[in-house]
């Protein structure tokens, strides 16, 4: 990752506040995208959602018992109105 200060910074904060997400250089495109730290990590997330932290254990013990599915079998529940 290169950091960026200054008036280049500047000029990309502006590029993107336009709404542009695809710059050119030279001929070759460049796309421009914001990723930023999440607050919290997904542990933390589990754990401070007991539901979730639930859902995510009885899903564990399904793929331990061999309680599975493929895309297409959950597809077709969904088909169904199973899901």
């Amino acid at each position: 990752m290169k950091k960026i200060e200054g008036q280049m910074a500047d000029v990309i904060k502006e590029i993107i506040s336009e709404g542009d997400s695809v710059v050119e250089i030279e001929g070759r495109k460049y796309y421009l995208t914001l990723t930023e730290k999440p607050e919290t990590t997904v542990a933390e997330d589990v754990e401070a959602d007991p539901e979730l932290k639930q859902k995510l254990l009885q899903a564990k013990m399904d793929i331990f018992n061999g309680k599975t599915y493929t895309t297409d079998e959950v597809g077709e529940m969904i088909d169904q109105g199973e899901l």
